[in-house]
């Protein structure tokens, strides 16, 4: 198979149009991007803090026609409804809805997270225990209750502001990286600014919910991690600020299903940004090591 370059594999991704719906789950509307066919063995694409959706719009596709795709915008995020309260509880409970939604997904799905979304999908995973086939977290990092207690990320107090701009142009110029990090693929960096702005009253602002950021506090999932059954890879960019390697290793080692660490040479904790067919490749292989083509519930 020939390597795709980065233009030649967003170029690609998108044309892969996904169907987009409205599902109710946990009391509130989603956002949902769909590819495939649902007699597929399923993946559920969870986004990180801030972000949404359309971040798998470039990586989703390529797992067609193999599987069944579903990316969701979470609560206060993308084009989801926002609620008045937010919480990690609530955030789960809606990645669960999912994973047990039949008009979803005909069968569980592996679920794959990316830096907030992977600490739910370890939450989720602790809950569904053995119905859940796989689990991937990217770039997430689990440290034990007392490295966390009290703790405000920066990130979060950064989220927490409002901020509106003249125009559609402005804002997505001061579109920035949490935490900050190189970028060289500008084509895919200038996508996801420009799919993560919306149009209000006084100008243009980002489309997540500062409010679900201003109280949110830093908790540990440590000790969910004993509690996940599913197989489980850990992916981590070898130059994240977020996912250093002890964290990982000790990640796997409270993992009793886990298998080897995958670090993305060249990459950050935004590892879809740098590296995506590296990513791709890893998520790839790993699927094809369970078996996932063959697995139904």
């Amino acid at each position: 198979m020939k390597k795709l370059t980065v233009s030649e594999l967003f170029e690609q991704g998108l044309c892969l149009l996904p169907k987009q719906r409205w599902v109710e789950v946990a009391g509130i509307k989603l956002n949902i991007l769909e590819w495939g066919d649902p007699d597929k063995p399923g993946l559920l694409f969870i986004h990180g803090g801030a972000a949404h959706a359309s971040w798998w719009r470039f990586i989703a596709p390529h797992f067609l026609p193999d599987y069944h795709c579903i990316a969701v915008d979470l609560s206060g995020h993308g084009d989801s409804a926002r609620r008045s309260t937010y919480s990690s509880d609530l955030w789960r409970e809606e990645v669960l809805g999912l994973a047990r939604d039949r008009s979803v997904f005909h069968s569980t799905p592996v679920i794959i997270g990316h830096s907030m979304g992977g600490l739910l999908a370890i939450r989720a995973a602790a809950v569904l225990a053995t119905n859940l086939p796989g689990l991937i977290i990217i770039d997430s990092a689990v440290r034990p209750v007392s490295l966390n207690a009290g703790k405000r990320r920066r990130g979060h107090e950064l989220l927490g502001k409002r901020r509106v701009y003249e125009s559609r142009q402005q804002a997505q110029t001061r579109f920035r990286l949490i935490p900050p990090q190189p970028s060289k693929n500008e084509i895919l960096l200038e996508y996801i600014a420009a799919e993560s702005v919306i149009q209000c009253g006084d100008g243009w602002t980002w489309k997540y919910d500062p409010s679900a950021f201003r109280d949110l506090q830093a908790t540990s999932v440590f000790d969910e991690l004993k509690e996940i059954t599913a197989p489980t890879f850990i992916i981590r960019g070898q130059a994240s600020r977020i996912l250093d390697k002890e964290t990982a290793d000790n990640m796997q080692s409270e993992i009793r299903a886990a298998e080897d660490v995958v670090e993305i040479a060249d990459a950050f904790h935004h590892v879809m940004l740098e590296q995506p067919a590296a990513r791709i490749e890893a998520i790839r292989s790993v699927l094809k090591r369970w078996g996932m083509n063959q697995i139904q519930d």
